[in-house]
């Protein structure tokens, strides 16, 4: 398994590149990024095309192991708004091009969410049609889309996430299976049993269940309560090599390189720990 860093994990306003240097610094192999809404990478608050992001990655040597399919979390792929699931099609079908542009086989996709207005029935149904329309899209570009839950009231068990992949029925359809987003709900280590190979790619972060199902019971790595040598044993049971992403905040803006690179440093230095298990 390789390691790698996800974008998000650094402050509101870091740059594209001075995220790459430091995820160089501390010794990871790979960083997972994505495009903002408007179909762009920021590099130094400059727009920045894919040749400037591919050079970023030549050269720090960290290879763009991931991308996120646009930010569907904010504009929801099931909502009630047709104009908004139009709009979620056109990121997504923006981020397969850039992906595939890249060399990046493997898209982050957050295929909608249950609302008030929203059913479960009605999202699960717009969810699938919204991944089926982006089947094209993946053939002609030769890459994969991973689902993933973000507490996002759906698909929050692994039967219903291979429910969900085979409803779609498509081999280049995949799960992102994310450790902390599923402690809150069950055990972790129970996912990749029953997803085994349809399993694209792992995110990883603490979590501690005594807090509920709420935001502060995300915690550092291998702070909290997973039983992460449970976590590790059943993803090697199926074989899973892949990439592993870390998804923890580095801390609040305005730090200086040192701090920032330290603290980069420190969490490499957990998934080591982890990939040791």
């Amino acid at each position: 398994m390789r390691k790698a860093i996800m974008t998000g994990c650094f402050p509101s306003g870091t740059s594209l590149e001075r995220q790459f240097r430091v995820a160089a610094s501390a010794g990871f192999a790979g960083i997972e990024i994505g495009l903002a809404r408007e179909g762009f990478f920021s590099v130094d608050g400059d727009r920045a095309d894919v040749d400037a992001v591919a050079h970023l990655a030549h050269d720090t040597g960290v290879t763009i192991s991931g991308m996120l399919a646009g930010p569907l979390g904010h504009v929801p792929p099931t909502s009630n708004d047709e104009s908004a699931r139009a709009e979620a099609r056109r990121i997504a079908r923006r981020s397969i091009e850039v992906a595939a542009a890249l060399g990046v086989d493997t898209l982050l996709v957050v295929p909608g969410r249950v609302e008030a207005d929203v059913p479960y029935g009605v999202a699960w149904d717009r969810a699938v049609a919204f991944v089926r329309d982006l089947l094209p899209d993946i053939e002609r570009h030769g890459v994969h889309l991973a689902i993933e839950n973000v507490w996002n009231r759906m698909i929050y068990t692994p039967v219903e996430m291979r429910h969900f992949i085979e409803t779609v029925g498509h081999p280049r359809v995949g799960a992102y299976f994310d450790a902390g987003n599923h402690a809150a709900y069950g055990w972790p280590h129970h996912w990749p049993p029953v997803l085994g190979d349809l399993i694209r790619r792992v995110h990883v972060k603490g979590f501690n269940t005594n807090a509920g199902a709420t935001w502060p019971g995300f915690v550092r790595l291998l702070d909290g309560t997973i039983d992460w040598p449970a976590v590790m044993a059943s993803l090697r049971a199926i074989g899973y090599d892949g990439w592993v992403t870390i998804e923890i905040g580095l801390g609040g803006p305005h730090q200086s390189q040192d701090d920032l690179v330290r603290k980069a440093v420190e969490f490499s230095a957990d998934m080591d720990a982890l990939l040791a298990m």
